[in-house]
């Protein structure tokens, strides 16, 4: 239940992102990159972190149902993320972060499909850890480059 409410707040905090970032015309794409995944990130634990007590009820208490379920719940978003995001475009003015990005990716699904088999209740917190970190870097980077002035439009 923790980490679904720190999603809820990374989700907000997407918001003073947006009111302070003023990106270049040739950062807007990076810029909607990072909005989109960090609001991805943040409503990915929120859903996960609430749904995981509903479905502990909804599976008749069994725990090692309950986990593998969430888990596969954390790993959807990452697999439409290989679809859909994963491609060479604007948002990646170099290949070698959209190639650092996928391999990121890459290994937080492995790893989360990992736990869809195993049903861990300790390796799915570790796993939430894991993606809060990940939403949070982004959202990291977002902050950085709107403290920078010389990225901001004049």
């Amino acid at each position: 239940m923790a980490l679904g409410g720190l999603g809820v707040s990374l989700v907000g905090f997407a918001g003073v992102i947006a009111a302070l970032a003023r990106p270049r015309a040739a950062d807007a794409a990076v810029a909607a990159w990072r909005m989109r995944n960090i609001l991805i990130g943040g409503l990915r634990l929120t859903v996960t972190g609430f749904a995981t007590v509903a479905l502990y009820t909804a599976t008749g208490e069994d725990l090692a149902l309950t986990v593998r379920l969430a888990s596969f719940l954390l790993v959807v978003p990452h697999l439409l993320f290989f679809w859909t995001e994963s491609r060479p475009g604007p948002a990646w003015p170099h290949d070698a972060w959209r190639r650092g990005v996928i391999a990121i990716n890459a290994f937080l699904v492995v790893a989360t499909l990992m736990n869809v088999a195993l049903g861990s209740l300790g390796y799915l917190q570790i796993l939430f850890v894991v993606y809060l970190f990940d939403a949070l870097s982004i959202f990291f980077n977002a902050v950085q480059d709107a403290a920078r002035p010389e990225l901001r439009e004049e």
